[in-house]
């Protein structure tokens, strides 16, 4: 018999999420680390609104593409126009005009994604009426096409936080989920993210304080206003803020 044994922690949730971490404190329960937030959008005595940001995309990336692209396809058409006199035949100039115009809309796209395309995805929980609601747009394959809102609501009780770490390429880093479980059990009905970072370190210990701060607002009791990262990052600042339908509006951010 070994003198000392450690028992690895292990999900209490059923499911567990995949590459999972770390389970948080119960929503309801003392928090273990001081509460502080990255991001805030509103918070006052009845609802708390949270940003979230896509790190998925490099968004000035998007934009550096879209202008190359265009370049391309002036490059393109300039270039059937010239074969044209060399060859002396107007299939040159049909193939410019066919390699600007797909050349033009993938650079159009491009340009759309980075000036229209909603990226802020936002949480907010009402504390009066003990429910959180998330935004969310139901992704499209074509950047042009609007994307859908949907809106989902969660009685706050029923919510746990988990913490996972990913290695994919474009999303890797710790990540803080809600969990949404049947009323009294652990088994999990639904998942949604609540923040994640691509940081190395310091970034686990940041979604434990996003968590906590979340938990304390909902206890009723007193949260510090100013967040680590006042304003909106720098790749955001061309989008204005997204509008909650009418009807969510006002449940959302007024008490029963």
């Amino acid at each position: 018999m070994p003198l000392f044994s450690f028992e690895e922690p292990e999900p209490k949730l059923n499911p567990p999420i995949s590459c999972w971490r770390e389970d948080m404190p119960e929503n309801h329960e003392p928090q273990l680390v001081p509460p502080q937030l990255r991001w805030l959008t509103t918070l006052n005595d009845t609802f708390l609104e949270i940003p979230r940001y896509s790190t998925q995309v490099s968004w000035g990336g998007v934009l550096a593409w879209a202008i190359l692209v265009f370049t391309l396809g002036i490059s393109w058409f300039l270039f059937g126009f010239v074969m044209q006199e060399v060859i002396d035949g107007y299939g040159m100039v049909a193939m410019g005009f066919g390699g600007a115009f797909i050349f033009f809309a993938m650079a159009l796209s491009g340009m759309k994604m980075y000036f229209v395309q909603p990226r802020d995805q936002p949480l907010r929980l009402n504390r009066k009426r003990q429910k959180i609601y998330i935004y969310e747009y139901k992704r499209r394959f074509f950047p042009w096409i609007k994307w859908p809102v949907t809106i989902r609501s969660y009685n706050w009780a029923d919510v746990h936080g988990e913490i996972r770490y990913s290695s994919a390429r474009y999303d890797s880093g710790y990540q803080l989920f809600g969990s949404v479980c049947e009323p009294g059990t652990n088994n999990v009905i639904a998942r949604f993210i609540i923040a994640k970072d691509s940081r190395e370190r310091s970034s686990r210990e940041q979604l434990c304080q996003i968590w906590s701060y979340l938990c304390v607002y909902m206890q009723h009791d007193q949260v510090v206003a100013e967040p680590d990262s006042p304003g909106r990052p720098d790749d955001w600042r061309p989008r204005k803020a997204d509008q909650w339908p009418a009807e969510m509006e006002l449940e959302s951010t007024t008490a029963p």
